[in-house]
């Protein structure tokens, strides 16, 4: 047998990403829709009727019902998987809805530390200093641990290939590795999370084929949407050398998603160069049998049951307000509760296709803002204003000063720092960037730290081009005559000038 074909049937037989021992039994399925779920793209898998990694696992492993807030008793049944976790959140739901059945945020919770019991409560513990794509007894290798240092939000590399490479202390440099420029080209960037798709991954992601559907094999999309299985990129993808199967210094290419952590080893056969990590033995080990436990953190033997606790703390930092203001400051949670407090409802799409629906209470941003001596004039001062937002894991978002002011924008944008009446914590406090208008809520950051005003100083127009330039690929140069062919939208407006109330209809 060659060094090759034992590497894959190693991984076939154990997945990748080898646990530090087999905890969880097989099981029955607990649930008729986890059985389809499972069914649906690993049936023709196991029976070997098809060639391709498993996007769940060969086989059903421990089920219960853990800790949730929002379900049933504050419980929901869930079922492990080598690949994953389903879950079932609203059991009255319609369980011919796609979602009906969802797999958790695994990796995000691995890779921060922070256990999810509920959709606004968390549990601190630690970044999980296991192998997130290699054998566990490889203790070079780059852990979940290690990727906590890269979340911060990613330049748009679409049509470009960066590659670089992760250690097991989180550092990045250029990668070595040469050729599979395809491969690593960004091929998807997804603005919520800041994050480029290499092509290897988009096509995984995308990817057709076999499946079972009311007990008939038929060709569809294996995740569909492509982010069901997987969810969003959080971090970049970066190669590192690891061992897989016993084989040291195999080139691994390693990207973290929400839900997912994929992996593509290109000395493999080409049906299996690209599979989702082991990350539900990974995750059932270190919320049960405190794996993953770093040697500098207190506490816990490997292999014995933790008992988490929750977070007590009602705040975590301050709130910074700098730039182009006359008297920069920091504000605390108890700071922001002892203004006048603004009230607003927001509902979110999430990643997964449903809504997350909120009640915040906090501070007007544009009264904290003002309170520092900050003022645009409604967006129309020169120079002109701006505002760049910093909140958790370092991301970020942009505000004109003109959408902040309820009376220039017609909608509240608050700091809040409550969340459905309790106060925000741990690493989500002190207070959440809320802009309600903002569909997918990718600018309301939680952790929020810094507010820097920035200004741009505005120059006279000349001519009648409108020049389009900056941080992109293709600057533009356009005339009144070019506009028209440039997919024309209809727009209604209602606004108040000189306090008299205009109606137009535009075009552009």
């Amino acid at each position: 047998m060659n060094k090759k074909v034992a590497m894959v049937l190693a991984i076939a037989i154990s997945g990748m990403g080898l646990l530090t021992g087999n905890s969880i039994q097989a099981q029955g399925f607990a649930d008729p829709t986890f059985q389809a779920t499972w069914e649906r793209t690993d049936q023709p898998v196991a029976s070997g009727a098809v060639k391709r990694s498993f996007y769940w696992g060969p086989a059903p492993l421990a089920s219960q019902s853990e800790q949730y807030a929002e379900g049933q008793s504050g419980k929901r049944l869930v079922q492990y998987f080598d690949k994953s976790r389903m879950e079932i959140n609203n059991p009255g739901g319609n369980k011919s809805d796609p979602f009906y059945v969802t797999n958790g945020l695994l990796t995000v919770e691995l890779v921060t530390g922070r256990m999810q019991v509920g959709n606004s409560a968390y549990i601190d513990r630690y970044p999980a200093e296991i192998p997130l794509a290699s054998d566990a007894d490889d203790t070079s290798a780059p852990t979940y641990a290690s990727f906590s240092k890269v979340l911060a939000r990613a330049q748009n590399n679409t049509g470009k290939a960066v590659p670089a490479a992760i250690n097991r202390s989180g550092n990045v440099a250029p990668a070595s590795v040469s050729g599979f420029t395809a491969e690593q080209t960004g091929a998807y960037y997804e603005s919520a999370t800041g994050h480029n798709v290499p092509r290897v991954f988009w096509d995984f992601l995308n990817a057709s084929g076999p499946v079972v559907q009311n007990g008939k094999v038929v060709t569809a999309r294996l995740s569909d949407p492509w982010f069901y299985a997987a969810g969003l990129p959080i971090t970049e993808a970066y190669w590192a050398k690891v061992k897989i199967g016993g084989q040291p210094n195999t080139d691994v290419l390693i990207q973290a998603f929400q839900r997912r952590v994929l992996t593509f080893v290109p000395s493999l056969p080409s049906d299996f160069r690209v599979q989702m990590g082991n990350i539900g033995l990974h995750y059932y080990d270190w919320r049960y049998k405190d794996a993953g436990r770093g040697a500098g953190l207190p506490g816990g033997t490997p292999g014995a049951t933790a008992t988490p606790q929750p977070t007590t703390s009602t705040t975590a930092g301050s709130i910074a307000i700098s730039g182009a203001v006359k008297t920069p400051a920091k504000l605390s949670a108890s700071d922001l509760a002892g203004g006048a407090p603004v009230t607003v409802q927001a509902n979110f799409t999430t990643a997964g296709g449903g809504t997350e629906q909120h009640t915040y209470k906090g501070r007007l941003l544009l009264d904290l803002l003002k309170s520092a001596g900050g003022d645009g004039n409604g967006g129309r001062d020169l120079p002109i204003r701006y505002i760049v937002a910093t909140g958790q894991n370092g991301q970020r978002a942009v505000l004109s000063w003109g959408e902040i002011d309820p009376i220039f924008s017609g909608r509240q944008i608050i700091v809040a720092y409550q969340q459905d009446g309790a106060n925000l914590s741990g690493a989500q406090g002190p207070a959440r960037l809320v802009i309600p208008s903002d569909k997918s809520g990718a600018r309301s950051l939680y952790g929020l730290s810094q507010l820097e005003v920035k200004t741009i100083t505005s120059t006279k127009p000349t001519g009648s081009i409108l020049k389009i330039t900056g941080a992109i690929q293709t600057p533009l140069n356009l005339t009144g005559s070019d506009m028209p062919s440039r997919n024309p939208q209809m727009v209604q407006v209602r606004y108040m000038a000189g306090g008299v109330t205009e109606s137009h209809n535009y075009k552009g």
